[in-house]
């Protein structure tokens, strides 16, 4: 059946290191505060750009392009707000490009089991967006629900988009996020359902799980059952992905990415072709973009450019705990809003 792999040769990260950050996102989740609507607050603008500059030395973070973004959102929200739309169609364009993602506090005390947030996108005035579609509505915003915070035990999280708290209906898309501290386990499994008729094709559900625990041990000694796996089932296909490490030279990981799919029962055949003629299409046009001047980087190319990004971050993880102690200072002392 259809099956492709790739062998990436990458910097190795302590797994003390792994620890060092994940303790301090706890830390930058507990620093978060709410103002009298329960909107998150952030920090100001000086000081956004000074925590990006320090991610794009890490690089966590491009920070021209985030100046870039925030310098789009603004002239957007300029345009806007003089009328610079002739149609709705474009006021509605504008305003998705002038909005900024926000989180809610709905219910509940911060981090308390059973607390509700909403994610959501914010006008300019700080409204949360709308689509004019109803057919696009279970895409407007996100609800989160704390089942559980431990950081030493299992923290869980349920989310669901649209958020269908005190609403009827039901959700596009729900699932639940865990990690299960002591195994050092992350579980995330979602479903789908989009609206529609055929539900039958537009559902589908998976699940991602990543063991610390396995990770390292097939890193030092090698592993059968991968640690990292994603599955993914559709009534057409079943899709199974996995990265599974093993020792290199000098410390280093080879970590092996695969990808399979497989049909399911009389469309195995037909998931089989149209698996084949999709990657048939992207060798020919990995034919066609090598050696040209200017053109868009063959696959072989993007993959050695995700092994450099991820050499870069795995270089200078040991200081990423340093910048989010800084983002969790920033965001407790984040000013309130006029």
């Amino acid at each position: 059946m259809p099956r492709l792999s790739h062998t990436f040769d990458i910097t190795a990260v302590d797994r003390e290191v792994v620890e060092r950050i994940v303790a301090a996102l706890h830390e930058v989740a507990r620093s978060c505060r709410f103002d009298g609507r329960g909107w998150l607050l952030t920090p100001d603008a000086p000081t956004l750009a000074r925590l990006d500059r320090r991610a794009d030395e890490l690089g966590l973070l491009d920070s021209e392009e985030a100046l870039r973004l925030r310098e789009d959102r603004r002239r957007a929200a300029e345009e806007l707000g003089g009328g610079g739309a002739d149609t709705p169609a474009e006021a509605e364009e504008l305003a998705v490009a002038a909005s900024q993602t926000a989180l809610q506090l709905q219910r509940g005390r911060h981090l308390a089991p059973r607390s509700h947030y909403l994610l959501a996108e914010l006008s300019p005035e700080g409204v949360p967006l709308e689509p004019a579609d109803d057919e696009e509505k279970g895409w407007s915003g996100t609800g989160l629900t704390i089942t559980s915070w431990d950081e030493a035990g299992t923290t869980s999280v349920e989310f669901a988009m649209p958020d269908t708290v005190g609403a009827q209906g039901d959700p596009v898309t729900w699932g639940t996020v865990t990690h299960d501290a002591p195994a050092g386990l992350l579980t995330w499994t979602a479903r789908v359902r989009l609206p529609g008729r055929g539900a039958w094709l537009r559902s589908a559900e998976g699940t991602l799980e990543v063991d610390t625990g396995a990770w390292y041990e097939a890193a030092a000694r090698g592993r059968d059952t991968p640690p990292a796996r994603v599955r993914a089932t559709h009534s057409l296909a079943e899709v199974t992905a996995w990265l599974s490490p093993s020792p290199s030279a000098d410390g280093r990981w080879a970590v092996e990415a695969v990808l399979d799919v497989r049909g399911r029962g009389v469309f195995r055949p037909l998931v089989a072709a149209a698996f084949w003629a999709v990657t048939a299409s992207f060798r020919r046009q990995d034919r066609r973009n090598a050696g040209k001047e200017g053109g868009e980087p063959t696959t072989r190319e993007r993959l050695d450019q995700t092994a450099r990004a991820w050499d870069r971050i795995a270089r200078n993880a040991p200081r990423i705990p340093e910048l989010l102690h800084e983002v969790a200072e920033a965001m407790a002392e984040a000013p309130a809003r006029d």
